[in-house]
């Protein structure tokens, strides 16, 4: 059930669910992929473009709407690259720069709106929970992106099959080209700002949903790879979210052959966290964080084709490219880092 916030005289939140096992349980046994005596199944290459952790300043703001000029452009004049969505990994704003009001949501809707392609946002912390009001700006947030890519061409969004959560919509999954996304609304909170029964709320909430669509997306299709989005890098907080994802892969053994890959934001800077990998012996799970928006290129996400059962294996042109996964997944940070961000070349 949504998880709503109400005041108390010590200011701390509480909430109104009540904490359940995680359901389904790791299965496995029912997946499509199982019944496939042959893999002959073709997917056809689609690219994406991430980024995060932006609008921050009013420089940012140009940079931002410069950034999908750019994108626009190259969109229109790179069509084998089948770029086909775009995904922000929240904080849309700096609560200090904005002070949550609904004109910083506003600029920011209408800023990404200047976008090529459909584009779906997930909540950070500075998108509500770092406000003043917690419970206002989330419905803020909703309002100008809980569906946000529904501002582009019907005939373009439609086609990703983007399904929502009834009960938590900033919850989102679809399955393309074999590949299961997954959105989620995890953020990082100090303990000490927030009702523990808030945070265990919401924190189930993120794993239901996960469970719930691998085995839901396993049963039915062909799944070459899954990639989840969201804000918070991983810390000793969000840890047990991790856990209990690799629950559904780990030691499940036609499973945890398959990349899983979460990207998010949150800590501002490229990198690429192979902790958690090595705690788990969990080689095919990757960590990237993006570079905050303002300072560097939105990534670009290239999925490789399949022909026939074969993955025809992306390879980097250039050291800013990472290839995961054998080369189904290849990301690519453009020209990275600006030398001068606040300099623009137009």
């Amino acid at each position: 059930s949504r998880f709503l916030w109400f005041q108390t005289s010590s200011m701390e939140s509480v909430i109104t669910t009540k904490m359940e096992p995680i359901y389904p349980l790791p299965d496995g046994s029912k997946d499509y992929s199982l019944k496939m005596k042959k893999k002959k199944t073709s997917f056809d290459a689609f690219s994406f473009y991430l980024m995060g952790d932006t609008p921050y300043r009013d420089w940012q703001e140009t940079r931002l709407e410069l950034q999908m000029a750019e994108m626009k452009t190259y969109v229109k004049q790179n069509p084998a690259r089948n770029l086909t969505f775009s995904v922000h990994v929240g904080d849309i704003q700096k609560v200090q720069t904005t002070l949550c009001a609904e004109s910083g949501y506003e600029r920011a809707s209408s800023l990404l709106q200047q976008g090529p392609l459909p584009t779906l946002v997930v909540p950070g912390d500075n998108d509500y929970y770092d406000c003043p009001d917690r419970e206002e700006s989330f419905r803020l947030f909703m309002k100008h992106f809980g569906s946000f890519e529904q501002h582009w061409h019907k005939n373009d969004y439609e086609r990703l099959g983007i399904e929502r959560s009834e009960e938590n919509p900033e919850l989102f999954v679809f399955y393309k080209g074999g590949i299961l996304f997954i959105g989620i609304h995890l953020i990082n909170a100090p303990v000490d700002k927030e009702a523990i029964d808030s945070w265990d709320a919401r924190m189930k909430i993120n794993k239901e949903w996960v469970a719930r669509n691998v085995e839901l997306y396993f049963e039915k299709f062909e799944v070459r790879g899954v990639i989840i989005l969201g804000h918070a890098l991983r810390s000793p907080r969000t840890r047990p979210f991790f856990l209990s994802a690799a629950n559904y892969f780990v030691n499940i053994t036609h499973r945890e052959k398959l990349p899983v890959v979460y990207l998010h934001g949150d800590g501002h800077k490229w990198d690429v966290d192979t902790k958690l990998s090595h705690q788990l012996h969990w080689k095919n799970y990757y960590d990237i964080q993006v570079d905050q928006g303002g300072l560097a290129d939105p990534v670009i996400v290239d999925i490789a084709p399949q022909v026939k059962g074969k993955v025809k294996a992306l390879k980097a042109t250039n050291d800013m490219q990472l290839i995961l996964a054998k080369g189904l997944i290849r990301i690519d940070r453009q020209r990275g880092l600006y030398k001068d961000p606040k300099v623009f070349d137009t």
